[in-house]
């Protein structure tokens, strides 16, 4: 199959994932809540498959597997009101349903973290000497060092690990550093100056390459302690960067995504289940912005109209929510184009 096609097939299959549990999380905290549920339907476009009918919900699975929907009685906009719809229920019931979506993506994104753990392990905090990826326009591409390359010697000291390679990295200071490089059984030797970047909020010298890390299977404790913790850091970082002067340099769209997503089956599945539950994170957190037609949007509504002690005119909601959808459509939008712009200029890392 010819690569483009495999990354096209994996990527369908990454966001059909995470649509799918996304919004099986509402259809779980839906039936909890006793809402009636008109459909619930993996993927999109005509029924290829009509799976059946149980209580009041049809299931069925869709021509185009890019995700799926669930149908709640009374949520769409500008629908009726009907017994046992979404609006019939206390306020603590529709927060519910709402947040549970948002949830369920955090939690695959963790269990895909546990199940890395498991099968291929975690990262140790000692990497190797090894070139595992080149940053596009760095210092070390301009330089010539390729993935796969290993680091022997900077500036005829013997390095054997990645701490010894970043140590005489950042102690450069930007002079020029001579590498010699193991490449396919032969020794060569490359030239090249770091540059002063900032790295977790500390200017440091970089030379644009990530070593290769040293994988250790965990135990099931382990797993979940480290599992978690690398959850809670991925999260904590995309908060920062929503809130930071660095957004329109750290965000990126379906192109980036659809690039990164080629990238990552080249290294193989690890890779791509890596992705998965950065991916699946990424919705969690930004489906709780405060923007309608998001859940957080959702959210938002419900915390006005318990202080408000009453519902916002239908009308009106379903107004702002279309302004929330054009706002959307013009950030995707910006993104695309910022995107091809970042590719055109090979600052896509």
């Amino acid at each position: 199959m010819p690569f483009v096609i495999t990354t096209a097939v994996v990527f369908a299959a990454i966001l059909g994932v995470l649509v799918f549990f996304h919004e099986l999380g509402h259809l779980w905290a839906a039936k909890l809540s006793r809402m009636r549920v008109y459909e619930f339907a993996f993927g999109f476009g005509p029924v290829l498959v009509r799976l059946g009918r149980r209580g009041d919900t049809d299931y069925s699975i869709r021509s185009v597997p890019l995700g799926g929907f669930v149908r709640i009685a009374g949520m769409d906009p500008g629908e009726e009101d009907v017994e046992d719809g979404f609006h019939s229920k206390a306020a603590w019931k529709r927060a519910l349903v709402i947040a549970a979506g948002p949830f369920m993506s955090l939690v695959l994104g963790y269990v895909v973290f546990l199940l890395i753990g498991f099968v291929w392990g975690f990262a140790t905090d000692i990497p190797t000497n090894k070139v595992y990826m080149v940053q596009k326009g760095s210092p070390a591409a301009e330089a010539g060092l390729q993935k796969g390359d290993i680091i022997y010697a900077i500036d005829g000291r013997r390095v054997t690990d990645g701490r010894q390679v970043t140590k005489a990295i950042r102690s450069s200071e930007g002079r020029q550093l001579t590498i010699q490089v193991k490449r396919g059984g032969k020794f060569i030797v490359v030239k090249a100056s770091a540059k002063l970047q900032k790295l977790e909020g500390k200017k440091v010298w970089l030379l644009g390459f990530t070593p290769e890390p040293v994988m250790r299977r965990a135990g099931v404790v382990e797993s979940i302690k480290k599992g978690t913790i690398l959850t809670a850091n991925v999260v904590i970082g995309i908060v920062r960067t929503l809130f930071s002067h660095r957004i329109t340099q750290d965000v990126g769209g379906i192109v980036m995504i659809g690039y990164v997503t080629g990238e990552m089956v080249k290294e193989g599945a690890y890779s791509v289940l890596f992705e998965l539950a950065m991916l699946s994170l990424m919705l969690g957190v930004l489906n709780l912005l405060p923007i309608p037609v998001l859940d957080g949007g959702h959210l938002l509504y419900l915390l006005i109209e318990k202080i408000r002690g009453r519902r916002l005119d239908p009308q009106t909601w379903q107004a702002v929510q279309g302004a929330g959808l054009v706002f959307l459509i013009l950030v995707v939008i910006a993104v695309f184009f910022l995107d091809i712009s970042r590719l055109a200029s090979g600052r896509i890392p």
